[in-house]
């Protein structure tokens, strides 16, 4: 090397610490392993390149706050990542150290009728979870697998047919003649993102909704101990039990904080039904951390929500941050969505004030990291 090439060489070294060490001292602060870790969900890709993930960190106080999406479901091609999606989460995975996606992935595209995809490969061929337990899909999640890893996103904690309990969804396991197919097709897509090289570092969370109604016992669609890493559960405020939501007209203060309180102590809380101790005993027998990927207030069209709700804000708060249940980490699912509003952050333009000013202050002063 030459004298001048040295030079040059050392005076990038040194520039190059000087940039390091300034950046280190704005860089903002970081999830440890002490506490569990903060997710939000803000309109996925969208919101990554309108800042809104950006503006949560500010709000905050944490840029290394991990993020949550959903892939679109249209057809097979869809499912296995596209550029658009998964490029935009690489950068802003970038941005800052520490950050992580959690993608929740669905498992049979098309609508509610399962007569298969619309666009791509399989075009209107009938789907169903029958087929995904024998293997008959493995192919499109190798391929997701093989994305995800070009793109830089080989930590990612895959959420495949989140919500499945549930009724909403094309690959729902509603009953119980269902449930065993939805635990084999689960193994079969772990089995394949696996077999990647360079997936090893992939995740698998296993979530279904936190429904009073289960028809049959959750441990049906259990997919076994090694093809999971996460048990999550959805949690809202929102019931249609008895005497809870909605508020009768005219309802005093105090009418509506009792309503709010019985909706905790016998529905999100309940011992004996499906609630959160009941989850927290089932993640634990699984020697599985448990998570909440998706929790938040809610205002709802039919009444069915509790509104403007610290109580269940910090009572969420007090059971996440209790170390005997065991909560890895949590999403609060920050959007006015079309079924429901939960939005608490400020909209960085300004426009979008939140529905929910007292539940917003009372998750910044429990949740904040801006002055520790």
């Amino acid at each position: 090397m030459t004298k001048l090439k040295c030079f040059k060489a050392i005076a990038l070294f040194f520039a190059t610490l000087q940039l390091l060490s300034t950046h280190a001292a704005d860089e903002p602060k970081v999830n440890d392993n002490s506490e569990p870790y903060i997710v939000t969900y803000r309109w996925g890709v969208s919101g990554a390149v309108k800042g809104l993930y950006d503006a949560y960190g500010d709000w905050i106080g944490c840029q290394s706050v991990w993020a949550e999406d959903f892939m679109p479901n249209e057809g097979w091609n869809k499912i296995e990542g596209e550029e658009w999606q998964l490029a935009t989460w690489r950068d802003w995975n970038k941005k800052y150290p520490g950050r992580r996606l959690i993608l929740s992935v669905p498992i049979l595209p098309g609508g509610w009728d399962r007569n298969g995809p619309s666009i791509g490969p399989g075009v209107d061929t009938p789907v169903s979870l029958e087929e995904g337990g024998a293997g008959a899909y493995n192919e499109y999640f190798v391929k997701l697998a093989e994305n995800l890893v070009a793109y830089g996103l080989g930590d990612t904690i895959v959420r495949p047919g989140w919500e499945f309990n549930g009724g909403w969804y094309a690959w729902r396991a509603d009953n119980k003649e269902l449930a065993p197919h939805f635990a084999a097709y689960f193994r079969e897509i772990v089995k394949s993102m696996r077999s990647v090289p360079g997936a090893g570092g992939l995740k698998f969370l296993w979530n279904p909704a936190m429904e009073p109604w289960w028809p049959y016992d959750p441990a049906l669609a259990w997919p076994g101990d090694d093809f999971v890493d996460y048990v999550g559960v959805d949690v809202y405020d929102q019931s249609w039990a008895k005497d809870t939501y909605p508020f009768p007209e005219g309802a005093s203060p105090d009418e509506i904080e009792r309503r709010q309180r019985k909706v905790w102590d016998e529905v999100k809380n309940n011992v004996h039904a499906y609630g959160l101790p009941y989850w927290v005993k089932f993640a634990k027998e699984r020697n599985k951390p448990l998570t909440i990927p998706e929790w938040g207030v809610c205002a709802r069209k039919d009444g069915h929500g509790g509104d403007d709700n610290p109580f269940f804000i910090r009572k969420m708060h007090e059971f996440i941050s209790n170390p005997d249940n065991n909560v890895a980490f949590q999403c609060y699912f920050d959007v006015d969505a079309h079924d429901g509003a939960h939005q608490l952050c400020p909209d960085p333009t300004g426009k979008t004030e939140t529905k929910f000013p007292k539940s917003s202050a009372a998750f910044l002063e429990l949740f904040s990291k801006a002055s520790e």
